[in-house]
């Protein structure tokens, strides 16, 4: 009949996915966002799970073809990865033993700051645990099978597993990344340094990723509110650029002021709360699987930029979200699509981002592929959308209402579990440091 972990894996492995591990009570000491407990009283043991991202809208997105494909494919296979992860929840369950699914994304715990966003469960620490995978420079999960551009599902259990093998801990870090480094060069807001490394503790070892500036960079760049590389030769999908960053990059910016220029810009978009609503709920709840497939199947790519909004719009209403301005609601997250399995891989979707030229608002309300920075500035001028202080406000009240809804409280466990895991990361840092001295 076989041990359970291999009942588990042959389960998950007759759905499609190949990439798949389980860690016990043994391999889940770390940060609070790797306790199960979290999401379910009593859970003991996780397994872990990655899908690999379509690589043809990888390429779509990075080269400025239509940012539509890869969009379409966060919804299919983050909501296709959940409803898996249910499903081995619900045979783990006929096994005798209690499961649940961690939803794929935009489940937080609460926190003072409501924009701390620490996940109810990591799935990238999950799946460090699991040894499926390990940080890479960006601090994106890294598998072998296909680099980052993955998405990443957790099942726990009350089940007692015994864990995988994981990998070093600097698998990536001292191999790809070494030579690599690309996905530093990616981020428009200058979120990573690269040089510098910072560790996050799990199981009583140090894991790798490059230094952050700041996090709240990256929220600046994946919302599209700087999307103006630092050479000013290519953009992300985003049409907002911060003025004052085109000719200084904020890296001697203050946290603080980093989190202000954040909140400020936010509601210059108009549409900052819609936006970010439809990605949470794609992310954290599972929908009717015919209302995901009616949309996406409604996509040829003979559609106008203009159709495909409308499309996005009614479907946006399905889910309850309303007040959305373009289809554009993912605008970023290069560091993990650039990264492929080999570094001839990474190398040629590096490439093509950077050649893809810069996109700006046209006419018709459409985005344009031009040349150069000079161009840029020239059609934004003309065609930037206007907001106006009314809906400025009323955006600024729904992001807040939002996020307080959501985000915002005191746990007790969580608050005094980060304040003990931080003072062991920073034991274990200092020894590092000292242990490399008297080797030198």
């Amino acid at each position: 009949m076989g041990s359970l972990e291999q009942k588990i894996k042959a389960f998950v492995k007759e759905q499609g996915i190949e990439v798949v591990g389980v860690a016990g009570p043994d391999r889940l000491e770390g940060p609070p966002s790797l306790d199960p407990t979290y999401t379910m009283q009593r859970a003991r043991s996780i397994v872990s799970m990655a899908l690999p991202m379509n690589v043809d809208a990888i390429y779509d997105f990075l080269g400025k073809k239509s940012p539509t494909p890869h969009g379409l494919d966060q919804i299919k296979m983050n909501q296709k990865l959940f409803r898996i992860a249910t499903s081995l929840a619900e045979y783990i369950n006929s096994l005798g033993y209690k499961a649940g699914a961690v939803p794929s994304n935009n489940t937080y715990r609460r926190s003072p700051d409501a924009f701390s966003t620490h996940p109810s469960f990591s799935h990238r620490f999950g799946a460090i645990a699991s040894g499926i995978g390990a940080q890479g420079w960006s601090g994106n999960i890294m598998t072998r099978e296909y680099g980052a551009a993955i998405y990443l599902g957790t099942v726990v259990t009350d089940a007692a597993l015994e864990s995988d093998e994981p990998m070093h801990p600097r698998y990536f870090i001292d191999t790809s990344c070494k030579g690599c480094k690309l996905c530093e060069r990616t981020c428009v807001a200058g979120m990573f340094e690269s040089e510098r490394e910072e560790y996050v503790l799990i199981n009583k070892e140090l894991h790798p990723r490059g230094k952050r500036v700041s996090i709240d960079l990256c929220n600046v760049s994946c919302f599209g509110l700087h999307s103006l590389s630092r050479d000013r030769k290519w953009t992300t999908w985003g049409h907002r650029w911060i003025e004052d960053w085109v000719d200084h990059p904020p890296d001697a910016l203050s946290k603080l002021r980093i989190r202000y220029i954040l909140m400020r810009e936010g509601i210059t978009a108009g549409d900052s709360t819609p936006r970010y609503d439809i990605i949470r709920k794609i992310g954290s709840l599972l929908w009717p699987e015919e209302l995901i497939e009616n949309y996406i199947n409604k996509h040829p790519e003979h559609k106008r930029e203009a159709e495909r909004t409308r499309m996005l719009f009614d479907f946006a209403e399905q889910l309850g979200v309303g007040g959305l301005r373009d289809e554009r609601i993912l605008t970023c997250g290069q560091c993990a699509l650039i990264c492929g399995p080999t570094i001839d891989e990474t190398a040629r979707r590096y490439n093509t981002l950077v050649e893809s030229g810069l996109v700006v608002p046209g006419p018709e309300n459409e985005m344009v592929n031009v040349p150069t920075y000079e161009k840029a500035v020239e059609l934004r001028k003309k065609y930037l959308p206007k907001i106006t202080g009314a809906e400025r406000f009323k955006d600024a009240v729904a992001s807040t209402v939002l996020w307080h809804k959501f985000y915002f409280g005191i746990e007790p466990k969580s608050i005094v579990g980060g304040i003990i895991y931080d003072r062991k990361l920073k034991k274990a840092v200092k020894e590092k440091i000292k242990g490399h001295k008297d080797y030198t």
